[in-house]
Order: structure tokens, then sequence, then C-alpha cells
């Protein structure tokens, strides 16, 4: 995504139709949008709807109001800081952004010319809930279940809530969001099922390597039946304390935190070749998978900067059951 700043009448317009951006490419940033941005309270641009909607489209034009006299009344200083504030999140999240000064294009982040390359989006569902999900089990590659009736109920929220996120994106992105030609899907049950209730047309692919972790010696079990087991007790407050490897079992090996998103992220590239050699120009690639598969991938390929101490990028990228996330690909190299 571009971005485009500049006063009124600067010659926005004119430089994105001179870089060939299509009008239905294009959106413009209203006072509305800067207003719902703020209202969100989001911890970060990605985790924003109104940013992920303005940035689904290929060009976004944007109004620089912070060069100009300090207006006198508080409605009006209130209008130009959430402004400010969405321009500065959209800048975060863009490729290229570009200032227009009497019609005078200036690169100030980024290249033109990464333009050219495929702008990829990623969406990810994280499976509806069951009997292990309700119970707080830590339900992982070992466990698969079906979902319960409260997943299911999930599922149909989301379905809707996709359909409401799908109104304001870009016309482009629309059509692969709510009507996907391929979805890839976990090998497991719950995804499975999770992907025939969401796009019950679409071809449904399986990717072995999408499924969850390997929990190892924790697999299907809460935190109070570990903490309440002399044998998986130590193990387990070991872990809390920082440990980034989940223990073996006799069954079991466990996954390293590293590996499972080493893994996740081969699945993802092989996704992409896949979709490159097919050649149809879908470049929204929809998975139906695991909060697991959320964390690893949006962690890896639509990173973002940390705003506050604390808060770790990883963990913060999974939903609840039934829930999804919607990100550009920002990775260089991706395609």
């Amino acid at each position: 995504m571009i971005l485009v700043l500049g006063g009124e009448h600067s010659g926005r317009h004119d430089f994105c139709r001179s870089m060939g951006v299509a009008a239905a490419d294009c959106r413009t940033v209203t006072a509305d949008d800067a207003r719902d941005f703020v209202a969100e309270h989001a911890s970060c641009p990605a985790f924003s709807s109104v940013c992920c909607r303005i940035a689904s489209y290929r060009a976004v034009i944007a109004t620089e109001t912070g060069l100009g006299i300090i207006p006198a009344d508080a409605a009006s200083r209130a209008e130009r800081e959430a402004n400010g504030r969405l321009n500065i999140a959209l800048a975060s999240l863009a490729d290229c952004v570009v200032l227009v000064v009497a019609g005078v294009a200036r690169v100030i982040k980024g290249s033109r010319a990464g333009q050219e390359r495929a702008d990829w989006q990623l969406l990810v569902f994280r499976h509806g809930a069951t009997q292990a999900n309700l119970a707080r089990r830590y339900a992982g590659c070992m466990t698969d279940e079906d979902l319960c009736a409260q997943g299911r109920e999930q599922v149909a929220r989301a379905r809707e809530r996709l359909a409401a996120f799908a109104r304001e994106v870009s016309p482009a992105v629309r059509e692969q969001m709510l009507s996907p030609r391929v979805v890839y899907v976990s090998p497991l049950r719950r995804a499975v099922q999770t992907a025939e209730l969401l796009f019950p047309r679409a071809e449904r692919r399986v990717v072995a390597d999408l499924r969850e972790m390997d929990f190892g010696l924790f697999e299907n079990r809460t935190a109070d039946e570990l903490c309440a087991d002399p044998v998986t007790d130590a193990a387990y407050q070991a872990f809390l304390d920082g440990g980034v490897s989940w223990p073996p079992s006799a069954v079991s090996p466990g996954e390293r935190v590293a590996d499972f998103r080493a893994r996740q992220a081969a699945a993802f590239a092989h996704i992409v070749r896949e979709q490159v050699a097919a050649g149809d120009g879908t470049h929204l690639v929809t998975v139906i998978a695991h909060g697991g598969t959320q964390m690893a991938l949006f962690s890896q390929f639509c990173p973002w900067q940390v705003g506050g101490a604390g808060i770790d990028p990883y963990y913060a990228w999974q939903t609840p059951c039934g829930g999804f996330r919607w990100g550009r690909v920002v990775t260089a190299g991706v395609s």
C-alpha cells in the first residue's frame, strides 16, 4: 500500500493517476475514518479495523493537516489530532509514503519501485470451539476433536463479521475474501469442519504443517491439572517462567516455539508458491487453522512495531475461537 499525503488541492489524486492506480483501487481518508480510529483504542495499527480496511487499497490519499495554524476551538483541535494519529498509523503500515506539495511528489518512506511487487494479503481463521477449548485444555496437534455446538455458533458469527468487515475493504480484496477459490486447512477435524461451514463452495486443500503445536507432556490438560500433578508441576512452572519448549511425553515429543514458527512459515511459503504457479491473480491467502497458526504467521509475515513495554507481538495476534485476522504481508521476498 502507498500512502499519499498532502494538503487540499496539492495534486495527490493526480499523482495516483500518474502511478496508474485505478479509481477503484484508491481510497481517500475521511474525517469519519479518523474519529472511528481514535474511538477504537486499538493497541497497534495492525489491530485497528479502520486501518485494516483502509490498507486493503493499493493507494490511500490522506490530508496532512499538521503544518497549518493551530485551530482556536477545541473541537477543531480534536479533529486535527485524530487526523494526525490516523496518518501516523497508516504510515506505519504503508510500504511507501509520498508527500505531495504543489504537485511535486517526494518519497519520505520506502520506494515507489517497491509498489510493483505483488501485494499479498493473509486471512487466518481460528477454528470454532471444541469441548477441550471450553475446558481450557492445551489442545494441540495430538488432540483431534469435533466442533461443539458453541463452536458451530461461533463460526456462524464469524461469517457474519467477515461480511461486515468486507463491505469497507477494496472491491478486489472483497471478492477474494468472501468467495475464495481455494482455502488452506489444517488436517485436524475442528479446522476442517470450520472450513466446511465458512466456505462450503471453496476447494479445501489440507496442509499437514498447518496443524496446531505439539504440547507434549501438557497435551489436553488444564493448568489446574498440571499444577496439581507432582509429575508435571515443576515442569509447568519452569515453562511459565520462560521456557520455550513443551516437555516430551511417552506419546508426544513436544515442540519448541521456534520449530513451530518455522513449520508454519514453510507451509505459508509453499502456499504462496502454489498460488504464484496458478497464475490466476489471487493474492489473498485464506487459512483455516488454529490460534497458534495465527500467532506464527502474522508475527513473521505481517509484523508490527511494539508500541509499549510488555507487549509480545507473537502472542498478541491470537484471537478467541471463531475469530479471524487479516493483514497485508510486508515481509520482503515472500513472493
